[in-house]
């Protein structure tokens, strides 16, 4: 029981229930090959927008959810097209 109040503390109150998956919505990748991780969005089990989480509050649980990228190209795109 403590592990599941840990958990609600650091998403910052989201019910871990409700989660589903983290999209990694911000990102880059550095000099040597490695993603810098700039923002996560946390999604329901629906796919669904609950919030965005900030990283150190998420680390240690991306491992037990599904991730997914938004891809770069498509952001870059829509920059252009407007």
């Amino acid at each position: 029981m403590k592990r599941k109040r840990l958990i609600i503390k650091l998403l910052e109150l989201v019910d871990m229930e409700e989660v589903g998956s983290f999209e990694i919505t911000r990102y880059n990748m550095n000099d040597f090959g490695n993603i810098e991780i700039q923002m996560v969005k946390v999604l329901n089990k629906n796919g669904e927008y609950i919030k965005f989480a900030k990283l150190k509050n998420v680390l240690p649980y991306l491992s037990q959810y599904p991730i997914t990228f938004k891809n770069l190209e498509d952001e870059r795109n829509d920059k252009n097209i407007r």
